[in-house]
């Protein structure tokens, strides 16, 4: 009879150590009635407490109305190449656009475009330095509307054939492109019409293509 009570006193000590209390816990929204973030937010307002310190307290951070993505960023450029036995023409635009989102993209470029042309008269050149913006808007994820203003100064010259008269003509030419088409991947092909027409415009007076890539 001793040695059972003596094994209770022994056990008694293990038992109340090895006793452990647990309390369930429920992961809740801090908008909900029983969230105790949402119940020390509320304390915290009525005692006037600012409000980014209790966004602090609550291990929130207020997010940038504006944020940069890398990966949305789009590089791409215009190129010009044609070369024949009286038509020459070289022309070079960089383009960066930006993805706000599915149906919007947008972005800046710059371009410079050197053209020669003889006929059996005049020797013409043309130079051509413009910058312009440009939006793509996007209806469906294949289909695109195309924007651009954009403004370009143009300085050339006219030279006879026996080379005794030169004709030099410069100044500013704005254009504002509008046009509609495919969206394939990155690269848009568009038909595209200039809406000021202007007499020195460098595109055509009618209905052209337009092929764009970015990366």
């Amino acid at each position: 009879m001793r040695s059972r009570y003596l094994l209770l006193l022994w056990l008694f000590p293990l038992l109340s150590v090895a006793q452990v209390i647990t309390y369930d816990t429920l992961s809740v929204s801090t908008n909900d009635k029983r969230s105790i973030a949402r119940y020390q937010t509320q304390r915290m307002a009525e005692k006037g407490t600012p409000l980014d310190d209790i966004r602090q307290s609550n291990g929130e951070r207020e997010k940038p109305l504006l944020s940069f993505d890398k990966s949305k960023l789009r590089l791409g450029a215009n190129l010009a190449l044609s070369v024949s036995k009286n038509y020459t023409r070289l022309g070079l635009g960089p383009q960066a656009g930006y993805q706000f989102n599915r149906y919007f993209m947008a972005g800046v470029g710059i371009r410079y475009y050197y053209s020669k042309a003889r006929t059996s008269e005049y020797v013409a050149k043309d130079h051509l330095l413009g910058a312009n913006l440009f939006g793509y808007f996007y209806p469906v994820s294949f289909l695109t509307i195309f924007m651009q203003p954009e403004i370009n100064y143009i300085w050339s010259g006219l030279t006879r054939e026996s080379g005794t008269e030169t004709i030099y003509h410069s100044g500013l030419v704005p254009s504002l492109i509008a046009g509609a088409g495919f969206r394939i991947g990155r690269s848009h092909i568009t038909l595209n019409y200039d809406l000021i027409q202007h007499a020195d415009s460098p595109h055509p007076s009618g209905v052209y293509l337009g092929i764009s890539a970015f990366f």
